[in-house]
């Protein structure tokens, strides 16, 4: 009695199946770049005493330009 072999993974959907992972990835890598310097404004507010939030206000700018950076660099690079 001959055992059945499992079909094999169609490549088209395994290239999806990666492109999701790499895609929702990134945008994990957006919320922790752009949390953690937000984090660092604020604490950074908080130390100095300041009246407005300034600080966090550049560190977010800051986050969010760093992670725009990252997510183009990222897709744009070469497999």
């Amino acid at each position: 009695m001959a055992v059945p072999t499992p079909p094999e993974p169609d490549s088209d959907s395994d290239s999806r199946l990666r492109a999701l992972a790499k895609y929702s990835g990134l945008g994990f890598q957006m919320l922790g770049i752009i949390g953690v310097f937000t984090f660092i404004g604020i604490k950074l507010d908080d130390y100095l005493n300041t009246k407005k939030p300034w600080w966090t206000v550049a560190f977010v700018l800051v986050g969010v330009i760093s992670a725009m950076y990252q997510v183009i660099r990222s897709v744009t690079q070469d497999k």
